[in-house]
């Protein structure tokens, strides 16, 4: 191969494998709608994580400042039993932050969603293919939560309703916590959707800064939605790896100047 290739073909190389590493996409994780208000979870997603921020209003009247975030990681499915009599867990950590701010401060106190896939044995005692609940939240439940928003296949709560009150949860400036909700289906399942994903808020207090309104003890709720993140950096060649290629090249091109010219 002459020396003129070499060159064309290190220097084709080269752009080729940097162009490859930029545009190449990243491993992806679960699928969402359009809008960012369901999220389908299969069975490769397993110990990946996505978060879902939630606004809120009072008496069906949106609230600046009343805020909350969850950031779910899918812990895997466990298959018990078999055939006919099978049931299939799907379990999750779900990380739950009051972010409420601008004058506004609340407790996050339930937080519930749709299942495509009906769900096995919420609001019973718990226990192997069972729908249930562990850490912050200690209740499953199903029902509505109030303020309008409407059904729910399942929430988690520490009261004994989704629209009843209840202490617990996460409050404003509280540390993030963790509570662990393992959904229960009949049959061998494989990927399911989640939707209509909601929160309870109680104890909110204080004046919104932004539209002024203000709170003393109210309660109300918020609906969630995906936010995709920032695309990641363009990835570029290891510098050891540009380093010797460029070294080559010029060494390359050094030895077609050194070349002799043939005589007639």
């Amino acid at each position: 191969m002459s020396v003129q290739k070499i060159v064309f073909t290190l220097s084709a190389l080269y752009g080729f494998g940097a162009c490859f590493l930029a545009v190449m996409p990243s491993a992806s994780a679960f699928t969402f709608s359009q809008n960012g208000d369901s999220v389908t979870i299969g069975a490769a997603d397993i110990n990946k994580s996505f978060e879902i921020n939630f606004d809120g209003n009072v008496s069906t009247q949106n609230v600046q400042g009343l805020s909350s975030k969850a950031t779910f990681t899918f812990l895997g499915f466990t298959t018990i039993g078999s055939g006919s009599n099978a049931k299939t867990e799907a379990k999750f950590d779900i990380t739950l932050s009051n972010t409420s701010s601008n004058g506004i401060t609340s407790r996050t106190s339930a937080l519930g969603f749709d299942v495509s896939s009906v769900l096995r044995g919420v609001g019973s005692t718990g226990g192997s293919g069972n729908t249930r609940v562990s850490g912050l939240f200690s209740n499953d439940r199903s029902g509505a939560f109030p303020n309008q928003f409407g059904d729910v296949d399942v929430c988690f709560t520490n009261g004994n309703t989704c629209q009843g009150g209840t202490n617990g949860g996460v409050s404003t400036g509280a540390a993030p916590s963790v509570f662990t909700p393992i959904l229960a289906f009949s049959g061998n399942i494989t990927s399911f959707t989640l939707s209509n994903l909601g929160v309870r808020y109680q104890s909110i207090n204080g004046t919104s800064t932004i539209n002024n309104k203000t709170f003393n003890g109210d309660s109300g709720t918020g609906r969630g939605y995906y936010t995709p993140p920032p695309p990641p950096p363009k990835k570029v060649p290891e510098p050891a790896t540009s380093a010797a290629l460029g070294l080559f090249a010029v060494g390359a091109w050094q030895l077609k100047k050194k070349k002799p010219m043939l005589s007639i």
